[in-house]
């Protein structure tokens, strides 16, 4: 039976995907808005100086929504990363590509008790980690942060 802390790190693993594509779309929509001009330099209707079309590119890490999508990567994947191989690959069949345990078995060589083994270590080691972006996966999954990414559409 799995512990509430473990349905939180799969609930974090499995969103990891959707997560990474909202980050993409969300940069290169950034990107986009930034050389959207057309040409390299682009006057402000006050009367300002012109900014550099590579100056609004580089401002599109300042977002507070990209800052957020970032954190909320790096948060998940940095410790996803840090598991060792075996742990890796068993989380990335279970949860990306959605196998039962008996086939991840069968696929790695391994007992299905092995299998079930790794899982819970590599859930336990995530755990402390991912706590400290539970809040920004929690505003990604209530939509929050989405509203935000549809309001800069």
């Amino acid at each position: 039976m799995a512990t509430y802390r473990h349905r939180m790190v799969e609930g974090a693993i499995k969103d990891f995907p959707a997560i990474k594509k909202d980050y993409d779309g969300y940069k290169l929509m950034l990107g986009a808005q930034a050389m959207s001009c057309g040409c390299l330099w682009d006057e402000p209707v006050d009367g300002g100086g012109a900014v550099a079309a590579g100056d609004r590119y580089l401002e599109r890490y300042n977002d507070p929504v990209m800052r957020k999508l970032s954190s909320l990567m790096s948060g998940i994947y940095e410790p996803y990363c840090g598991l060792e191989g075996q742990e890796r690959r068993i989380l990335a069949l279970r949860y990306w590509r959605n196998m039962e345990v008996s086939d991840i078995a069968r696929e790695l060589g391994f007992t299905e008790r092995h299998v079930y083994r790794l899982l819970n270590s590599a859930l336990s080691r995530l755990y402390r980690p991912l706590l400290s972006v539970q809040s920004l996966l929690e505003d990604w999954r209530t939509g929050c942060l989405h509203e935000r990414l549809r309001a800069k559409e």
